[in-house]
């Protein structure tokens, strides 16, 4: 097989003294996410799927949240080091397709950020990477503004 799709989840809380870090990029606002690491739940989704597609398991299986090295971690850190374990593997990365679940911050003004932020780590061009953001019009935890989740779906292709 040439091809291969993953598929990501991730969620974190909200929080107030933590810094908001979604797709490699610090973005302002009164609230962070909570994790061991930088919590950048757009990253962690993103690795889950491209994981996932090599059949190389989970991220947090290869960086687990009760490892003091991973404390505090840089989340594009967590991506690039996927990325090596895809090509130890023979795969490299076709494209990929993320949406964010978040009430607030308004994420549209820095998607182009972040696809510029992410797509030298996976070692493709911005056109390969998809980022969208939506409500969940005040709906569950993410509505009520206590977490932002993300979703992402990669494409693998054999090197």
């Amino acid at each position: 097989m040439n091809i291969r799709i993953g598929m990501g989840f991730d969620v974190h809380r909200l929080v107030s003294g933590r810094p908001l870090w979604l797709g490699g990029i610090e973005i302002s606002h009164a609230l962070g996410l909570l994790g061991h690491s930088d919590a950048d739940v757009l990253i962690h989704a993103l690795c889950d799927a491209l994981l996932g597609a090599a059949n190389l398991r989970d991220i947090g299986y290869h960086f687990p949240d009760n490892d003091a090295q991973y404390e505090m971690i840089d989340s594009k850190i967590l991506l690039r080091r996927t990325i090596e374990l895809l090509h130890e593997k023979g795969w490299r990365v076709g494209n990929v397709d993320c949406t964010v679940c978040a009430e607030r911050p308004k994420l549209n003004p820095h998607i182009e950020a972040m696809k510029a932020c992410l797509a030298p780590i996976m070692q493709v061009d911005t056109d390969c990477v998809s980022i969208k953001a939506t409500t969940t019009e005040h709906l569950g935890f993410t509505g009520r503004e206590e977490g932002i989740s993300a979703y992402a779906v990669a494409l693998i292709q054999r090197i």
